[in-house]
């Protein structure tokens, strides 16, 4: 099937320009996934498996101020381990679909038919990237209202600053794991591989997202945690890794 479907896509791409070609990768990528729902299954149930298990797990969270304490000794705010534990679940969720990224062009021998689309290596890199950012916000889309509902957790307006954060984190997120996915797809560990490679990259991201998560669960208003410099931080690492993952993503496939 994906054989058929790329070759296709090679024949048809003679015309066209840079976007519309892009576009024609995407839309195969999702066509494919809406035949063998080989990828977003595991991840929704991975997820479900997960928010169903913090919720009979964590305290009330009636107040996500409240501090918790910890096994070493200490505290910690309610609202900071359910951050954590939000964003945890997007990045194993989103490592469980990344590393399907070329794994049905492998499995079908459609690798080296992908690789003859007249298209530069960085339209092929937007096309992944597009089609794994519409899994990771697919994903999120059921987590994000399941945790609010099983939590109690009421952002009134801070809900909109929410979804600013999500996007920034997503950006950088599939830019990554696509990359390092590429990498992981050339080696015979792929599943073992793809995590130890981005992981390492994905601190910062997921640092940031967690402390804005987390500032955002205890009131805090858009202006209040743009303040603090992580929408920064969020946007220099989207920058620097969509023009780095274009720049290289020639050489992660040689």
């Amino acid at each position: 099937m994906a054989t058929e479907a790329t070759g296709r896509l090679v024949k048809d791409a003679g015309n066209g320009g840079f976007v519309s070609k892009t576009a024609a990768l995407v839309r195969k990528d999702l066509r494919i996934e809406a035949r063998g729902r080989d990828t977003l299954p595991p991840m929704l149930a991975f997820t479900l498996a997960v928010v169903l298990l913090l919720a009979f797990s964590l305290p009330d969270a009636s107040r996500l101020d409240r501090p918790v304490g910890l096994p070493t000794g200490g505290t910690l705010l309610l609202a900071d381990v359910l951050a954590g534990f939000l964003w945890v679940t997007v990045l194993f969720a989103g490592l469980i679909g990344f590393a399907r990224t070329f794994e049905v062009e492998r499995d079908g021998g459609a690798l080296d038919v992908l690789l003859l689309v007249p298209l530069d290596r960085s339209g092929l890199f937007a096309a992944k990237a597009v089609s794994n950012l519409v899994f990771v916000v697919t994903v999120e889309t059921l987590l994000l209202p399941v945790y609010a509902l099983l939590f109690g957790i009421d952002l009134g307006s801070g809900w909109a600053a929410l979804v600013l954060v999500v996007l920034l984190v997503d950006v950088g997120f599939v830019c990554v794991g696509t990359v390092f996915s590429a990498l992981a797809a050339q080696t015979s560990s792929r599943e073992l591989m793809l995590p130890l490679l981005s992981l390492p990259a994905l601190v910062p991201v997921f640092l940031a997202a967690t402390e804005l998560t987390s500032d955002l669960f205890t009131g805090a208003g858009l202006d209040d945690v743009a303040a603090r410099g992580w929408f920064t931080i969020l946007a220099l690492f989207d920058v620097v890794f969509a023009t780095a993952g274009a720049l290289v993503f020639d050489f992660t496939l040689e």
